[in-house]
């Protein structure tokens, strides 16, 4: 008789947000994610519990009402902004999404040597030929992407959220200059934990939702705004 395999803690799958704009319709076709850790696929066993991360909660939400919604997600752990430009932007663009979302700054913001005008330079170039190419384009966070050395965590949470009040500002200028959407789920490390991509069980399932939740919220809001804008031409 072979011998029994581990035992891997399963743990109730999420409820998937609603995605309920009055309209309830889903205007994209083709969505392409891109990023660090804090939105990588999360669709394997991992120390000892399944959880889908709060992008495929994401894209569940929006095939509820577009179920050929195509999906690719391209994020990778610990990808500076710079990384995710040059390793990620190119397949991106070749996916053709006409929804890209953009979670990238947190591995930069744990960085000793993080610089925040390189990090929005760098996110500048993500975001500006997914823009040119026609996509709408979705800036998330900064999230924490699961860098932080957990030996460090009292002495570097001030300046964690230092740097992470500062990136949220400058993501939120490049949006406004670039016509990108700018989405902001609470991201205080309180809230979230120092390493939130790599959480396991309930707690980690808590985030993923609340996340994708605050998401959907705001597409929905952006796809509400854009139908009465619309409507008004007519």
């Amino acid at each position: 008789m072979s011998a029994a395999p581990a035992a891997i803690r399963h743990v109730s799958p999420p409820s998937v947000p609603s995605w309920d704009p009055p309209s309830a319709r889903c205007p994209w076709t083709r969505c392409v994610v891109v990023g660090d850790a804090a939105a990588r696929r999360v669709d394997v066993p991992r120390k000892g519990c399944t959880n889908p991360g709060w992008t495929d909660l994401m894209v569940a939400a929006l095939r509820s009402v577009r179920p050929d919604l195509a999906y690719l997600n391209l994020a990778q752990d610990n990808a500076t902004a710079a990384e995710i430009r040059a390793r990620q932007l190119g397949k991106a663009l070749a996916f053709q999404g006409d929804l890209a979302v953009v979670a990238a700054g947190g591995s930069d913001v744990m960085s000793d040597s993080f610089d925040a005008d390189a990090t929005e330079a760098e996110l500048a170039r993500i975001v500006a030929p997914l823009r040119d190419a026609g996509a709408d384009v979705v800036i998330v966070g900064p999230l924490d992407s699961g860098r932080a050395r957990r030996g460090a965590e009292e002495r570097a949470t001030a300046l964690w959220q230092q740097r992470l009040r500062l990136l949220e500002e400058r993501t939120h200028g490049l949006a406004l200059r670039s016509g990108a959407i700018h989405l902001s789920p609470d991201s205080s490390p309180a809230r979230l934990g120092p390493a939130f991509g790599h959480q396991a069980g309930r707690d980690a399932q808590t985030r993923s939702h609340a996340i994708a939740t605050a998401v959907i919220r705001g597409l929905g809001e952006y796809v509400e705004l854009i139908g009465r804008a619309e409507g008004g031409r007519h």
